[in-house]
């Protein structure tokens, strides 16, 4: 009963986390980023813009967010399956921060898949090793994904 009350809160976070970054970026972009969603986009362009980041990054969060949705938190699978249906969803955080060359895009999309990977690895030791005392760690991990996911979305807005 505890571990599903810690999956379930571990969960919740991070869907909210990945809710506040895959907001859409600002209505001047929009254009470019109607093209980018099913056609391929150069990702090699060093001379890329904060925009033209933004319209590859934020789809791919989106991507990511649905996803997160789809996590098992009823306790209905195994915790493993749980834990790695949310690395799924961290391994596309991680695909997003380098589908980019823009240095500022970059480093604020890194920034939030290091801390859903640090979120990914309380949820580990919570359902895997069945370490309750970690879910301490939560209140802090919540401000840093709230705290990269606001710089994240700031920056593409």
């Amino acid at each position: 009963m505890n571990r599903r009350i810690a999956a379930w809160t571990i969960a919740a976070v991070a869907v909210l986390g990945l809710t506040a970054c895959s907001g859409s970026p600002a209505a001047e972009d929009d254009t470019s980023n109607e093209a980018g969603d099913s056609a391929p986009v150069e990702e090699t362009n060093t001379d890329q813009s904060v925009e033209e980041a933004c319209g590859i990054v934020l789809p791919k969060l989106q991507e990511a967010s649905g996803a997160a949705g789809e996590i098992d938190t009823t306790g209905a699978t195994d915790p493993q399956t749980t834990v790695d249906q949310f690395s799924t969803v961290v391994d596309a955080f991680g695909e997003a921060a380098d589908s980019v060359s823009n240095t500022e895009v970059k480093e604020a999309t890194t920034a939030v898949h290091e801390d859903f990977v640090a979120l990914g690895d309380v949820l580990s030791k919570v359902l895997i090793d069945e370490d309750l005392d970690a879910a301490s760690d939560i209140g802090t991990i919540t401000s840093d994904v709230t705290a990269s996911a606001t710089a994240l979305q700031e920056l593409c807005s």
